[in-house]
């Protein structure tokens, strides 16, 4: 190590310590950061006098050389906004001495002459940045605090101290339960192959393991005579950095959520039925075993030597990510040093992994769509008729990444690109990082740049969260609810990635069968600009018309023929012909365009033609339901979703009922409704009495009268004198039914009934709280000199919307009761906000609206409330402002969810 204090006492190397640890913290005081151990953070600091000086990638052209972790500029909050700055901080991860040698060569002893151009006055010198060092030393120190708080995943193993990740046998595991569970879904097809070795099983047989790939979509088209579809691609990839531990979560997370859905969710079935995913969890299973045996190396490559084992072990390998045959090898974006974490390999393509990859990404992506001569047309737009994304998942930096990367150049398709990137940042929030947009610094050899080069794909990199070995408790509540809506969308234009996020979204659908089942009237809502983050030219357009299709999705074709589908105005309602359907469940699917000619995806939702003699339920019963029959042995030969294994036994044992009992259903039943509260159904035992299902709800408590004030914490809100007003009702499908009594009709004796039991509560006093989740900038905090002080509520503007999640063990209830205080802002006569619900594998279904001049009036708290009745075991709400103009607001607080009793 004296190499070091001798070569830094010379450029002045510095130690920066912050306050972002206490003092008894310090990594200084207790050894975590001392010189002695890799790896750690240092930082090149780039000076360049004046703030005239322009600083943008060519500045940091080097960072495609080292373990590159961020860059930050002294007083300004973006690196590259083009108004300059005086220093910028270059972060890197170095796990070596050989590492650190190479650091200082690229960093001082040689600046590049881009970097000395900037002043005659330039310097540049390395500084230990001991604080990001201890936090990354520490998350690599597994704990078990606060690991009984994670749900822990039924049989398969996990990272030790992270126990929401599986490791590599957890999903591996994983992916054979997958397959299993496909035979007991109707219509569902999911298969597993072996597409390739990685570099240890190339060595030997025995060791290391094979790349396996998930295939998974619907046969929901092909089951129907006559008719076909051309289906979407969506290949994607996680785990090509062995160190990046939230991407193979994620990702597994959202597939498994498109797989409980089919069947029982619209939205889920159409995109599984109109889209093939294909999946690798572990693109460097090597190297990910590596990191969860040793996680303090911080391992990124694979486990090919390279014939240079003089590296240590974790800077040893080929960066997998380097490694792709497109524009491979250039002398920026990669490194030819064997020890440097960005090594590039000894040519394109030379590992196993890459080769796995490649051959099978050539076998579904279409070739027609392909160049001739890839790397010399790289220019060529592709035609907005080119089909399929590739999308790789990393971790970290919360941004998006798109071709070009080996170069700061825009690619032919850089406007389309940066189209759909506009839609994910409106879910994740995520920083653009393309050619013209945020770019970072150069890296070739890279998957996305090949994907879209080479196949005609569009190329996408997501950098998720913050860190590499990112918390659990980070992941459940940030990264998931942002990212699993983003993918989502991203699964809606694999039909055509560079044309549909042009079009507008459909951002709502509602659906009322009428006239005695014969009609159905279907209104919708769709917007350029609802869903683009960064007002790209192609979200400024006007709707023209909005087109329904019912039981076909407009991408199939019945018998060589394409559907026409019903045209209505946008924000208006249609009423369509259904009497020539059979009684039961439909779709409906509905798509927007611009006046552009562009047409946005697809959204589908379920509605219900009730048969007179068997109706769904649309109101509460008058009698007293039923007492469950007595348990017998494995009543009903019930067994869940997910294999026969689920079994009501399963269910008895421990506190799986407790766990999952309301989670997964079969044949219409969840394990509560079919093993009698999952008290029985034990093999060889008495069948024990029955008992009400377990509920996650907590403790009931009575609902405070309707003239009670809000709650203590806002002892300032209080109603007008005006009554309180109701919400409009549509009572069709009552009228409809001549069997409902005078007791099923609402009125006020049941806002103050006994038997109505509260769910559940919030007063909003942070964005994540009661069933509301991720509100962002929708929670808001009340100016401190306000009369209503401190206090924290709800606000939804213009066209905006705030929803639950789902709403679980409704089953011991009839109706769902919100209620909840609210005060309008800036709106006109004939605005107006609603309430909808929505239940599992149904469209939203408005079930109260207020307006503005007829129900309320500005600037006043009111109370307010609305009613469904329950159709079925879970369910969503929401709120919906349809104001005219960015200012009008309605601000909403103390909402109380109850149930009223059967």
């Amino acid at each position: 190590m004296k190499f070091y204090w001798s070569l830094f006492s010379a450029l002045v190397l510095t130690t920066t310590t912050t306050n972002h640890l206490s003092s008894a913290q310090k990594p200084n005081e207790t050894g975590v950061s001392s010189l002695e151990e890799w790896p750690r953070v240092y930082e090149a600091v780039i000076a360049a006098p004046g703030t005239e000086t322009q600083l943008g990638s060519d500045d940091t052209r080097f960072a495609s050389d080292i373990d590159f972790l961020d860059i930050t500029e002294t007083g300004l909050p973006s690196p590259f906004d083009g108004t300059g700055t005086d220093f910028m901080r270059v972060s890197f991860l170095v796990h070596s001495e050989e590492e650190m040698k190479h650091l200082v060569k690229l960093t001082v002893e040689n600046p590049l002459s881009d970097l000395a151009a900037h002043s005659a006055g330039h310097a540049s010198h390395l500084e230990l940045n001991t604080d990001l060092t201890f936090k990354l030393q520490q998350e690599s120190k597994p704990s078990t605090v606060g690991a009984s708080q994670v749900q822990q995943q039924l049989d398969f193993e996990t990272i030790n101290g992270f126990e929401c990740y599986k490791n590599v046998a957890g999903s591996y595991a994983w992916l054979e339960h997958m397959v299993a569970r496909a035979s007991s879904i109707p219509g569902l097809s999911i298969t597993l192959s072996d597409i390739g070795d990685s570099y240890l099983k190339t060595q030997n047989s025995n060791n290391g393991y094979d790349i396996k790939l998930l295939k998974v979509s619907g046969n929901g088209v092909a089951n129907v005579p006559g008719r076909t579809t051309e289906k979407g691609i969506f290949f994607l990839m996680t785990g090509i950095h062995a160190r990046e531990l939230a991407p193979p979560e994620l990702v597994s997370r959202w597939i498994e959520g498109l797989v409980d859905g089919y069947g029982n969710d619209a939205e889920s079935t159409a995109i599984l039925d109109h889209t093939e995913f294909h999946y690798v969890i572990h693109a460097n299973p090597d190297g990910r075993n590596e990191v969860e045996n040793n996680l303090d190396g911080y391992r990124r490559k694979n486990l090919n030597p390279s014939e240079s084992n003089s590296c240590g072990l974790s800077s040893l390998g080929v960066d997998l990510n380097r490694n792709f045959p497109f524009k491979w090898g250039l002398n920026s974006g990669s490194s030819n040093n064997k020890c440097d974490q960005t090594y590039r390999g000894l040519s394109a393509g030379s590992e196993s992994e890459v080769q796995a990859i490649v051959n099978y990404c050539k076998s579904i992506f279409p070739e027609g769509q392909r160049k001739s001569d890839p790397e010399g047309d790289k220019q060529v737009a592709f035609p907005e008729t080119a089909k399929g994304i590739f999308m790789d998942t990393h971790s970290y930096s919360e941004i998006i990444i798109w071709p070009w990367g080996h170069e700061k150049l825009e690619t032919g398709n850089d406007s389309q690109f940066e189209a759909l990137v506009a839609k994910y940042r409106h879910f994740n929030g995520y920083g653009f990082s393309g050619p013209g947009n945020g770019f970072l610094y150069e890296a070739s050899g890279a998957t996305d740049d090949w994907a879209y080069g080479v196949l005609g794909a569009a190329g996408f990199t997501f950098e998720l969260g913050t860190t590499f070995y990112q918390s659990c408790s980070y992941f459940e509540n940030d990264i998931l609810p942002k990212n699993i809506p983003a993918l989502t969308y991203a699964a809606k234009s694999t039909t055509a990635p560079y044309r549909i996020p042009k079009g507008p979204d459909v951002t709502s659908v509602t659906t009322e069968v009428v006239n005695g089942g014969n009609s159905l009237v279907v209104t919708a809502d769709a917007s350029d600009s609802a869903y683009s983050s960064n007002n790209h030219p192609s979200s400024k357009q006007d709707v023209s018309e909005v087109r329904t299709f019912v039981n076909i999705h407009p991408y199939d074709l019945q018998n060589g023929q394409a559907p026409v589908g019903e045209v209505l105005s946008n924000q208006q309602s249609i009423t369509i012909d259904i009497s020539g359907l059979d009684y039961g469940r439909h779709t409906v699917y509905v798509q927007a365009e611009d006046e552009d000619g562009f047409i946005g995806p697809v959204t589908a939702a379920y509605f219900i033609k009730n048969d007179p003699n068997n109706p769904f339920p649309t109101a509460s019963p008058t009698t007293a339901a039923p007492a469950p029959a007595p348990c017998t042995d494995d009543p009903e030969n019930w067994y869940d979703s997910d294999g026969p294994q689920y079994d009501c036994d399963w269910y008895a044992q421990g506190n799986n009922c407790a766990q999952y009992g309301d989670s997964f259903e079969n044949d219409g039943k969840t394990a509560n409704e079919a093993c009698c509260g999952c008290g029985g159904g034990l093999t060889g035992t008495p069948a024990p009495v029955a008992t009400d299902a377990p509920t996650k709800s907590p403790t009931p408590k009575p609902v405070a009268s309707p003239t009670d004030a809000p709650t203590t914490s806002s002892p300032t809100k209080v109603p007008t004198a005006s009554p309180t007003p109701e919400p409009v009702v549509d009572d069709d499908d009552d009228a409809d039914d001549d069997d409902v009594d005078d007791d099923d009709v609402d009125n006020d004796d049941d806002a103050t009934s006994p038997n109505w039991i509260v769910l559940d509560e919030t007063g909003f006093e942070n964005d994540t709280t009661g069933p509301f989740t991720n509100l962002g900038n929708k929670h808001k905090q009340n100016n401190p000199n306000a009369s209503y002080e401190g206090s924290s509520f709800l606000r939804i503007k213009k066209t905006g919307k705030a929803k639950t999640d789902w709403i679980h063990d409704l089953s011991e209830y009839s109706k769902f009761e919100v209620k909840f205080w609210f005060k309008a802002t800036n709106t006109e006569d004939g605005d107006a906000f609603s309430a909808e619900v929505k239940f599992r594998g149904g469209a939203w279904t408005n079930v109260g609206t207020y307006t503005s001049g007829t129900d309320f009036d500005n600037n006043s708290w009111q109370e307010g409330r609305f009613e469904s009745p329950i159709l079925q075991n879970r369910l969503k709400f929401r709120f919906i402002m349809n104001g005219d103009q960015g200012n009008d607001r309605v601000d909403i607080d103390n909402v109380v969810m109850s149930g009223l009793l059967l």
